[in-house]
């Protein structure tokens, strides 16, 4: 909206800039969050959507049982709010971004919802991969009919972050599986890794912020020329996306961090993973995820690996899967082990702008 008025009147033309909206965007989700935070969390309350805790957890989660979930809904309502009022909602990426998260927290509002009503398994492991699925075809289309670069060759390949002009070409079926995996490869891992008390969403910001900041050199014909990146048209708008994330998110901390007043369950964690992917996609950064995200990738590959190996070995490799309930049973305190994960995604997310950087030279 606020752009449409920077459109429209040309005294209000300062409207249209991407660094004024993002801060506004930011300023607007972090405050809607804080302020309807509380009344929130006392809604969950009386509707008694508390966290259930499971038996076989590390023993100090016990004491969580009962805290309100379905943060989520707030953190997703927020930011549909605000980019309605200050992104440009003509503008082709942000159309998909919307939709995209609403796709990915229908999913986890559904898987919720039904762990309070029907069962408290929620839905089923392929019901929410058939939905991620969906939304993959969705984003895929988008690729493959709208286009990126304006290149066919180009937005069917996947681009080596190191070296300019390496890449390699996937085709289209290859390009819809990429996608497919990235989307539920991504949604899924923040969701395991969403298990201590601000121990996702801190991540989520700092991979928002940097994908923002990536965001904005893709979107400008100067930048991605003297950084070697591949211009795309329109991107720079998808900043002002992130960054009511990381307003939101930090929003949602203030109530989320130990001890956690909510937690975001699936509703949350589903959808800022997915979003986070379809981002990367449309940057045709996918390459330069894991190094961002390097703690979802970790938690991800800590379950895998556990379970891959009882299933082979009949032993396990941590005492606890995912990695964050491992090092709580060594005896590392919770908080010092939300901090260390947040420290480590806090420097992979420098190392990543430096890979860019080095695209530019190498």
């Amino acid at each position: 909206m606020l752009y449409l008025i920077g459109e429209y009147f040309e005294s209000l033309e300062f409207l249209k800039s991407i660094y004024l909206r993002s801060f506004i965007s930011f300023t607007l989700s972090f405050l809607l969050v804080l302020i309807f935070g509380k009344p929130f969390i006392n809604y969950l309350k009386v509707k008694k959507f508390g966290e259930k805790i499971r038996d076989d957890g590390p023993a100090s989660h016990l004491s969580k049982k009962g805290t309100p979930t379905m943060g989520g809904v707030l953190i997703v309502i927020v930011m549909l709010i605000t980019n309605l009022i200050v992104s440009d909602i003509s503008n082709s990426f942000i159309i998909l971004l919307l939709i995209s998260m609403l796709g990915f927290a229908s999913i986890g509002f559904i898987d919720d919802y039904k762990k309070f009503t029907v069962n408290k398994k929620g839905l089923s492991g392929k019901k929410k991969l058939l939905g991620q699925g969906i939304i993959g075809i969705l984003v895929w289309c988008f690729v493959y009919f709208l286009g990126l670069t304006g290149d066919k060759g180009l937005d069917l390949s996947i681009i080596n972050p190191l070296l300019s002009g390496s890449m390699l070409y996937l085709g289209s079926i290859g390009m819809l599986l990429f996608v497919i995996i990235i989307l539920m490869g991504t949604s899924n891992a923040v969701n395991i890794t969403d298990g201590l008390d601000g121990l996702a969403i801190m991540p989520m910001i700092i991979c928002s912020s940097i994908l923002g900041v990536i965001s904005y050199f893709t979107g400008n014909v100067n930048l991605s020329e003297h950084l070697n990146l591949y211009y795309i048209a329109g991107s720079g708008e998808m900043t002002v996306f992130l960054s009511t994330i990381c307003g939101a998110g930090l929003g949602f901390l203030w109530y989320n961090f130990y001890p956690a007043q909510i937690f975001m369950g699936d509703t949350g964690s589903l959808t800022l993973g997915g979003v986070l992917g379809v981002v990367a996609i449309l940057l045709k950064q996918e390459l330069i995820l894991p190094v961002i995200g390097i703690i979802f990738v970790v938690e991800a590959l800590s379950v895998i690996i556990q379970v891959g190996s009882f299933k082979l070995r009949g032993k396990r490799v941590f005492k606890m899967a995912p990695i964050h309930h491992h090092f709580e049973l060594i005896g590392l305190a919770e908080t010092k082990v939300t901090m260390r994960f947040w420290i480590t995604t806090l420097i992979f997310g420098i190392i990543a702008l430096g890979i860019v950087r080095m695209r530019g030279i190498l």
